[in-house]
């Protein structure tokens, strides 16, 4: 312990003194690294190449070069450089017309060398801040880049599961498009045997449409020609013509001497005329010729068939024997097939959904593969959480590479202000520390909501903050141990002389 004391001091001092040697032979506000630029024994070269002068117009509170380089320690140009060498501290620089402005900018306080403002040199002091300050940062970013190699080594170990996934979904791939086929083949055998015997059942009943079609048709010309041989008989024997028949009127007629003894008698009179005394055409052709039309007809009755007679006999026999073939199976039969036919439509659509299923699986992988989670998939493990923050009137979930939500504390309403599109920054140094979602919900009279995200190296995934920089467009900031890969140069440039961690 002693002896890594002794070194520390030791080296501390020989900075000190490198420094002070360093500084007493380079021009006032030149940085150490530009100091073999700055050479008293040679003519002064302007940094950008506009000019040469001798070596005593460097700081003689005149601008000689277009980039101020001859004048590093004084405000004589607008766009000069004054560098703090700041021992102790953090060297920096400043625009040289903030030398002798009255302001204190250096720690060391060399920017106000002839001015009348009280500066002091606080560098000490402001330096062992800033080291025990990136001395906690580095502690911070030890244990962040621990998890981060933990991270790695996760997402690693799942893409090798995604890729061990695909492949086993490939195989069933195949196997479902072989199994679908199938499926399909029997369903289309199914359907044929289904079509046909629908289609023969609609035949079917097409001829039974007809066949009733014409029979009706018939039974209502038979109905016009009864009725039209009804008003001709009436009219026959309506023999004063007065529409109304009456017993003397039958009497004349022999046809209805129905026992053949040469005379119409009382008895047959009563007989036809449904003992009344008169019968009028409505009631003759309701009830009186169904009894007389024999009267009428009894001569032909060993005659030919009528040719109408003959016509309806033969359109019933053409009919009965055109569609005698084309009688459906038995209902049992009929059942079954289409049965059988319902069945593989559904084993069918089965093996298809499962076939798509597979397919949108294997898509789903191919994209997580391809995916950007960094450059050793250290952001993968973020892929399926969701992290919170909470505000006085708004909670936000924000979900990695998928989504950003907005809720209403009160109502739980729900808004979405952002999507997942992409890293934000095409730097490969910092392409990792901004996301950006889109396409969210659209605001009133206004854009699409969207967030940015800014990344920050941090010992847990935690949402920090959440602001709507402008109308419908958010800033959130999120910690995470994924980013803490490399140190920030400023806390490298602190801790270069730490020798406690030697």
């Amino acid at each position: 312990m002693e002896l890594l004391i002794t070194l520390s001091l030791f080296s501390t001092i020989i900075c000190f003194l490198s420094s002070a040697i360093l500084g007493a032979l380079r021009p006032r506000g030149v940085s150490l690294p530009k100091k073999i630029f700055y050479d008293p024994a040679q003519q002064f070269h302007c940094l950008d190449g506009s000019g040469q002068f001798p070596f005593h117009f460097v700081n003689d509170d005149y601008c000689d070069c277009e980039d101020g380089s001859d004048e590093p320690g004084t405000s004589a140009c607008g766009n000069g450089i004054f560098n703090c060498l700041n021992h102790g501290h953090v060297s920096v620089n400043l625009p040289s017309s903030r030398v002798n402005d009255g302001i204190c900018d250096c720690c060391d306080s060399s920017d106000e060398y002839r001015s009348s403002a009280d500066c002091f040199n606080n560098c000490k002091e402001l330096g062992e801040a800033a080291l025990e300050a990136a001395r906690a940062v580095r502690e911070k970013f030890l244990k962040g880049e621990e998890i981060r190699n933990e991270y790695i080594k996760l997402g690693k170990e799942k893409k090798d599961e995604y890729k061990a996934l695909l492949e086993e979904l490939n195989k069933q791939e195949r196997e479902a498009l072989r199994v679908k086929n199938e499926k399909q083949d029997k369903k289309e055998n199914a359907e044929t045997r289904e079509s046909l015997i629908l289609s023969q059942e609609r035949e079917f009943k097409k001829a039974q449409e007809k066949r009733i079609a014409a029979e009706k048709r018939r039974l209502v010309e038979h109905q016009l020609q009864e009725e039209a041989e009804g008003q001709q008989a009436f009219s026959e024997l309506d023999v004063n013509k007065d529409g109304k028949l009456t017993p003397n009127e039958i009497k004349i007629f022999s046809r209805f001497d129905y026992d053949g003894d040469g005379k119409v008698s009382d008895n047959e009179v009563q007989f036809y005329m449904h003992k009344k005394e008169e019968m009028s055409l409505e009631e003759f052709l309701t009830n009186g010729w169904k009894i007389m039309k024999p009267a009428f007809t009894i001569d032909e009755s060993d005659e030919t068939p009528s040719e109408t007679e003959s016509i309806i006999k033969d359109d019933q026999v053409s009919i009965d024997s055109k569609n005698v073939q084309k009688i459906p199976a038995d209902n049992d039969e009929k059942i079954e097939i289409l049965k059988d036919a319902a069945v593989a439509r559904k084993d069918f659509a089965d093996a298809d959904k499962l076939y798509r299923d597979i397919q949108a699986e294997i898509w789903h992988l191919k994209r997580k593969l391809k995916a950007d989670f960094g450059e050793e998939d250290e952001f993968l493990v973020l892929e399926t959480q969701c992290f919170e923050f909470s505000e006085k009137r708004y909670l936000y979930k924000f979900c990695p590479f998928d989504k950003v939500v907005q809720v209403v504390k009160v109502s739980k309403e729900e808004t979405l202000i952002g999507l997942w599109e992409s890293w934000g920054s095409d730097d490969d140094h910092h392409h990792y520390y901004h996301m950006k979602y889109s396409r969210g919900a659209s605001c009133w009279n206004g854009p699409n909501r969207s967030v940015e995200v800014h990344l920050q190296c941090g010992t847990e995934n935690k949402v920090t903050s959440v602001v709507e920089s402008s109308p419908c467009t958010y800033v959130l900031e999120f910690t995470t141990p994924a980013l803490c890969k490399t140190l920030p140069p400023e806390i490298k440039k602190i801790l270069k002389n730490d020798f406690t961690f030697i």
